[in-house]
This record gives C-alpha cells, structure tokens and sequence, in this order.
C-alpha cells in the first residue's frame, strides 16, 4: 500500500476497534449456560494462557483441572455462585468481573487475567454470556509491589508498624469460636543501644537483620510478624497449639538470640526480652493484647531481661522499675515514645500531673536529648539589666559539658562569654522562629576552635523566647559532635518548646508562675482545634472541657457523665479510653472512636486537676474535624 492509498479514519470502524482490542490483549468468548459451552474467538490462539479454543463443558475446564490458580479457585467459584444466586429475579443482564490467575501456555506460571462477563437472564434464569478476558499481569504485579513496599520494613522484609496492626486487626476480627485462640508477643533487644552506638549503625542493622532471621526460624509462616520499633518486633502465634508450645517457642528464641557481638576487640552481650498476651484471656483486640503483651515485656526486664514473661493481673498493681536501654526506671520509656509522638500533649498532661513545671522542663530537656542524641540541651534567660544569658536549665550527656555549674569559673570565665556572644550574633528570622544554628562550628568559627574544643561544643541550634513581643531567653540543642546538618524535626520541636516556654513556663513574672500556670493551661486547651475534656474516671462526668466541645453541644445539661452530655449515649462510648487506663498509672492510651459523627483518633492520661487531687481523673484529647 502506498502513501497515497493510506486514509486516516474519521470515525470508529472494524480496524480501529480491532486494534485496540489486540494493544488490550483482550479475550473475547461465548458462553452458553444451557449446554455449558465456552466458545472462544480466533485471538485466544495468541494469547499467553493455556485456554482452548473450545470448552464443553465449560465447568471442567475451570473447576476440573489447573486452568485456575489453586489459592483463586474459592474466589471464583463465588463469582459464579453470585451470578446464579440472581437466578429468578431479574429478566435483563448483569455485569460480572472478577481477577485471577490462570496457567500460561508454558504450563507452569500463573498469569493474572481480569474477567468481565455480561450474562443475560429471562424469567427462568441465565442463558447466555458474552464476555472478555484481560491480561492484567504486568499492572497486577507492579501494584502488589508497590503494596509489599507500602507495608514492609526494608531491612528485615517484616511487615511495618502500620500494616502489622492492620494485618492483626483483620485476623483477630475473623476468629471464630471454633479457631484456636492466638497469642501475641513483643520481642524487644536487650542492649542493642550500646551496640549500635559502639560499632555503629552498620553493624547494628546486622544484629537487626539477625534478630529479624531467628524470629522467622521459630515461628511459622501463617503466624504475623512484624517490626514496629527500631529494635522491637511483634509476633502473632496464629492458632497456637498450646501454651507450652509457646513457650517452647519462646525459650528457642531467647537461646538463638543470647549472644556476644565483637568488633576491634570489644564484647558486647546481646538478648532479648519477650512480653506475651493470651487471647481472649488477656484482650480481644489488638489494642488490648498489646497493652498487656508489653507490660509482660516490661516485666521480663525488670526481673534480670533475657527471658519472656506472661501477662497476669498481678502485673498492673506493680511499680515498673527497670533499668536497660529500653526502659529506664519508672517507666521512662513510655514517657519517651509518649513526647516522640505527641510533644504538646506530653508537657500538657506532665504539668497537670505534677503542677511542676521545673520538674517538668528537666523531664523535657531530657527527653529532646535522648530522641534527637544531643549531648546538652540548654535554657537559658536573658537578663535585660546586665544585657547577657545566664544559665536557667540544662540537660547533659556523658559526653557534653555542664556549663550551668561553670558559669562563675575563672578559668572558662571568658570562653562562656564568648560562646554567648556567637551565638547570640547568629540569630536569624527563619521558618522556625528566631534561630541560631551552625552545624560545624570548627569549620564556621575557626578563630574559636579552642573555646569550642574547651566547651565540648560542635554543632548547635538556638531558638529565641520570647514573651508579649520580647526576648526574655533561648533554648538551644547542642552536640560536641559535628553533624551534617540540623535535623527539621528537631528545629521544628526547638521553636514549639520555645513558644511554650516563653507563654507558659518562662513568663517574666516567675515568682507568680504557680498561681499563673492552672490559668494559663485551660485558656491553651480552650483555643485548641482538638475535642479536649477532662472528666472523673469514677462517674464521666466532665471536670473541664474546652470551646470546641462547646461550640458543638446542642444541649446545657450538667451534672452528667461526659456520654450523655457530649453525645446523647445511655453507656460509655465504644472503645471508650477512660476505661482503659489503669487506676493512677503513667500509661499513654491512643484508640480510635466515632462518637463525633466521625471516625477520629484520641489519646488519654492520668492526671490531677487543681484541688481535685483526691479524685481519678482522666485528660482526653481527640482529634477534631
């Protein structure tokens, strides 16, 4: 055919359509439901399944043999099943798909193909269908990888925190009464910290990777594992044969994982911890399971680590004190994760815990030291009569330099006024706020690098208070260490703490900050987007609760629990997190609820509230919409 045969249609013919039926890869076929035959077109021939170019009857080619993937045979005998289910109740057609995997020519791969299938029906039933099949194997695969990668941790190929919940959730809302119950364990590392910070972050991937093996090895394949932490892990024991088998299973874990790890001639030992929660002895959720799982696991490492403990009731009336990288005593770890997740609602439940703010500014310092591995984290005020910064608070690690005791050296006397001033001409209008911030002071201030060597200062960031429009100090984050740049995370929490600071905790007026601070707190809540209320564990009824619950009550009743106030309930809501909280423990509750006409998340806490020191109360702060 030569160019001036070649026409460009103008509308849809038989080659256009034909065309693209071939770059779909599209199947068409002819179903008979009478006589059950299956009649496909000439373009099956070119296919790559193993289909025949006539079926009769059809039911064997797909139920008889190994046309169909084995794990995608129940799936498809439903879609037929749904089809003759309408059998009677209609006289038109229907529209039917479904995905699955039938055998390749080669005999030995499955490929996905996607059915659609129009069937026609009379008064009396199907009769006769046409459809196509689609060769969606290349799409299919690409979007389950994106879905593995979605759900799992790279290093250790476990599913990830979010996907384990999920994938645990759906298997616990499927047992049946007939099931074998599962049981859930948190598997935590016992000296991984000193590890990885000895042999670094390499290494320390390594012993992870390890872990992540021997916990595959003695668990099966149907059992959920996954990694929810940096070194903890979480197993569901799918249908467990029997409590001595898992604790069989227990004692092969923590004998595979009892170790030493060497590098350049140092030792360093290596276990891990088990905490382990029985369903439904211990929990029918996930949520529930985890709670007790892991203060089973809080056990195992207050009586020595390297050993798996079982929850019992015993367990909550305990004081937790224990002493590991994971847990340090009286339950810092939990406060930890507590600040990691939700810094705003940590100070907040912390100050009306222990109407203490001084207290509750060296709790904070430390916990920004320990999430972003700084060696000192500073506060300090800016005295308006000398015209200078003097140390108020400051946290150090082994490795930083306790300036606050130094401050009237004669000796570092002026290295300190040096390193204020620096640090006080470095101050900018930035995204955060006012900062001061210098990753490498040995390459910035190199006429300096004495003071700093002396000081044991090698990078830092330095936020401004202010209050009512003026510089009253700073907050700073400091590491004798160079780093490469300055984490956002941790800048973005430095100008937050700042503005708390200078509002809140650092007012000019200090001597009155006790009286002040109960004042200060509910205007904060009240202002807040969040539904925020605190109510009396022993009856609901609401001891404060701010203008957005407020602004959304329809109804100035009192005297009634916060369910029938807020929504017009006769019982406590679902998943209610009051009733989840031990009676004066320091644990963070997260749950989900729909009591506001929407799904949101909440979090809850023990705390007192003024005079009401003699009552249980409970501080809950949910998401809004």
């Amino acid at each position: 055919m030569t160019d001036a045969d070649f026409k460009i249609p103008q509308e849809f013919n038989t080659e256009i359509y034909r065309t693209l039926n071939d770059i779909d890869n599209l199947i068409y076929f002819k179903w008979n439901v009478l006589t059950d035959t299956l009649e496909f077109t000439a373009s099956v021939e070119n296919s790559e399944y193993d289909l025949p170019q006539i079926a009769s009857p059809a039911s064997t080619l797909f139920f008889g043999g190994d046309t169909i993937h084995p794990d995608d045979r129940e799936k498809f005998e439903n879609f037929f099943n749904e089809m003759f289910w309408m059998q009677g109740m209609r006289n038109d057609y229907q529209l039917f798909t479904a995905k699955i995997r039938l055998l390749g020519k080669n005999k030995t791969d499955y490929l996905w193909a996607e059915f659609r299938l129009l069937l026609y029906f009379d008064e009396h039933g199907p009769k006769i269908a046409f459809g196509c099949i689609c060769n969606i194997n290349v799409k299919q695969l690409w979007q389950m990888e994106l879905q593995h990668s979605a759900e799992h941790d790279v290093l250790t190929g476990f599913l990830n925190k979010t996907a384990t919940q999920r994938h645990i959730e759906d298997y616990l809302a499927s047992l049946s009464s007939l099931d074998r119950p599962p049981a859930l364990l948190i598997i935590d590392a016992d000296g991984f910290k000193a590890i990885n910070d000895s042999f670094g972050h390499l290494f320390g991937d390594g012993v992870l990777s390890d872990m992540g093996l021997a916990i595959r090895s003695v668990f099966r394949q149907k059992d959920i594992v996954g990694r929810i932490g940096g070194d903890e892990f979480i197993v569901l024991f799918c249908e467990m044969p029997s409590v001595e088998i898992l604790e069989k299973r227990c004692g092969e874990l923590l004998a595979q994982l009892d170790r030493n790890y060497e590098n350049n001639n140092v030792s360093l030992p290596f276990s891990v911890s088990i905490g382990v929660a029985l369903y439904p002895e211990h929990g029918t959720t996930y949520l529930e399971l985890f709670k007790h799982a892991d203060r089973a696991l809080y056990e195992s490492k207050s009586r020595g680590k390297n050993q798996y403990s079982i929850y019992h009731a015993g367990f909550s009336s305990r004081d937790i004190s224990v002493s590991s990288e994971r847990d340090p005593t009286h339950g810092e770890d939990i406060r930890q994760r507590a600040f990691e997740d939700n810094m705003l609602e940590f100070i907040l439940s912390m100050l009306y815990e222990t109407q203490n703010p001084e207290m509750t500014i060296s709790v904070c310092l430390e916990m920004f030291g320990k999430q972003f591995n700084l060696d000192r984290v500073t506060i300090d005020r800016f005295s308006h009569t000398s015209n200078r910064y003097f140390n108020l608070f400051e946290w150090v690690s082994p490795n930083g330099f306790a300036l606050g005791d130094k401050m009237n050296s004669t000796n570092l006397a002026a290295y300190i006024d040096r390193r204020y001033a620096i640090i006080e001409a470095a101050f900018r209008p930035t995204p955060y706020g006012v900062m001061a911030t210098c990753p490498d002071t040995r390459n910035h201030y190199k006429g300096d690098l004495v003071m700093f060597e002396n000081l044991k200062l090698g990078a830092f960031a330095h936020c401004q208070i202010t209050h009512s429009g003026e510089v009253i100090g700073s907050v700073g984050f400091e590491t004798s260490n160079t780093v490469s740049e300055i984490p956002k995370e941790a800048l973005t929490k430095l100008s937050i703490f700042s503005v708390l600071l200078g509002n809140i905790l650092l007012d000019r007026r200090t001597d009155a900050i006790f009286e002040k601070m109960s004042r200060h707190f509910q205007n904060i809540l009240d202002h807040m987007q969040e539904f925020i209320y605190v109510v009396d564990k022993d009856n609901y009824e609401p001891i404060f609760f701010n203008s957005t619950i407020r602004q959304t009550l329809t109804t100035a009743s009192t005297d009634q629990p916060c369910y029938k106030r807020f929504h017009d309930f006769n019982a406590p809501c679902d998943n209610c997190p009051v009733q989840k909280l031990s009676k004066d423990g320091n644990e963070y509750i997260d749950v989900t609820l729909n009591n506001w006409g929407e799904e949101t998340t909440a979090r809850a806490y023990n705390i007192h509230w003024d005079d009401e020191q003699d009552k249980s109360l409970a501080l809950i702060i949910q998401s809004s919409f």
